[in-house]
């Protein structure tokens, strides 16, 4: 009789389960019955049980003999997703408790994707056609999912709850306030330091350290349930174009989120998201009709680089677009301005004031037209410090095919 492959996940399966039946008046294991009753030795039985001691979890076992690993220390990680005839149920990331190893950037997305609720429990197809001409650019600008405030230190409460709180209801907002004018179509602006940190040591990119409400884990989650919510909503609306800006506090995992949010999407036929638009580019243009946008977190080029960029790399489009806009992120507070001839400030957040500058006319399509937007995320311990105590909003912006903006609505909080 041939000797049986002991490194097989078969036989590791067998020998763990006669290890439970074949014993000693003791209690133990009976090697040597073992062994003959597998056609080896009971040296052999022994070393195979040595290897499956820690790793005897039938799941575990399972996992292992499905993806033709022969010793169960070798299964780092695996998924057990159970569903049933209507597709509820749940998927769950497994760790071997010996060998498990830290989840990847892929783990994650890829749980978040699994995760994702049943489109039918969320909003049904939109049946009526959108209404109007008009172009609606959702900016939630650094919404820092993870970031805390503590009302003790600055006045402000800011968590995750908050977080997600302020992306759901401050898009429901926003479309009320628009929908009136007619919407046609949605640009709905993803990233720009959605997320507060960029991995579990609670630090940004760069490796500054930044007070947290919660794992990475959990704002990554949460961030993406609360985007995915109000996209739908807003889907319903009009078709939405997704585009992906890159940040600073979370260049990785800002990134990864706008992934896993398209991926969660892909089954609403009203809502796109194309390579380029999210892609890690540094900066990104959208055209809708005669307006062309750029738009950029603001921590990399020079404001006074824009224009030549714009030019430079979105040549095929600026001469044909008499509406040039940029939409700029980074500093949590408001400034307008227009560059032409000469830069001319229109508007500014100050503490406890917002200024609005009158002087010299320049109208829609002579010049660039540069805005830096809102952010919803309250002021923590540093930026109270240091006095940078932003008003907390989201803003979204209505744009007519030829004409340019005509509207604009802010939901403060």
């Amino acid at each position: 009789m041939a000797k049986p492959n002991t490194k097989s996940p078969e036989i590791y399966a067998e020998i763990r389960r006669l290890s439970e039946t074949v014993l000693k008046k003791d209690g133990t294991p009976n090697l040597s019955e073992i062994g003959r009753l597998m056609g080896c030795s009971k040296e052999t039985v022994g070393r195979a049980l040595n290897k499956i001691l820690d790793y005897h979890h039938p799941e575990i076992l399972e996992a292992a003999m499905a993806g033709g690993i022969e010793d169960p220390r070798n299964l780092s990680h695996f998924w057990k997703i159970v569903k049933d005839g209507e597709g509820n149920g749940y998927s769950l990331f497994v760790k071997n408790p010996q060998s498990g190893k830290d989840m990847s950037v892929f783990d994650l997305m890829r749980e978040a994707v699994s995760e994702a609720p049943r489109p039918k429990l969320l909003l049904p197809p939109r049946i009526s056609q959108p209404y109007g001409e008009h172009l609606m650019v959702i900016d939630l600008a650094d919404v820092h999912f993870l970031k805390l405030c503590v009302q003790s230190e600055t006045g402000h409460v800011y968590n995750r709850e908050v977080a997600r709180h302020r992306v759901i209801e401050g898009t429901r907002a926003l479309i009320r306030m628009a929908q009136p004018m007619g919407v046609g179509r949605i640009l709905f602006v993803l990233g720009n330091d959605i997320l507060h940190v960029d991995n579990s040591r609670t630090t940004t990119t760069s490796g500054t350290y930044q007070d947290s409400d919660g794992t990475i884990f959990q704002g990554f989650k949460d961030a993406a349930s609360a985007l995915e919510v109000a996209i739908r909503e807003a889907s319903q609306v009009a078709d939405v174009d997704l585009i992906h800006c890159m940040s600073n506090h979370d260049w990785l995992l800002g990134w990864t989120l706008s992934q896993t949010v398209a991926a969660r999407l892909r089954d609403n036929p009203n809502v796109r998201g194309t390579e380029y638009n999210l892609s890690e580019a540094h900066r990104k243009y959208y055209r809708f009709e005669r307006n062309l946008f750029g738009l950029t977190h603001a921590d990399g080029a020079k404001e006074e680089k824009l224009y030549g960029l714009m030019v430079k790399e979105a040549r095929q489009h600026i001469s044909e677009c008499l509406n040039l806009y940029w939409l700029l992120h980074h500093l949590h507070h408001k400034i307008r301005k227009t560059r032409g001839e000469f830069e001319f400030l229109r508007e500014k957040d100050h503490n406890g004031m917002t200024a609005h500058i009158t002087g010299h006319t320049m109208t829609e399509g002579h010049n660039l037209n540069i805005e830096y937007v809102r952010s919803p995320s309250a002021p923590d311990g540093w930026h109270d410090r240091n006095g940078y105590v932003n008003r907390q909003a989201v803003e979204c912006f209505i744009h007519h095919p030829t004409l340019g903006q005509r509207a604009r609505f802010t939901e403060w909080f």
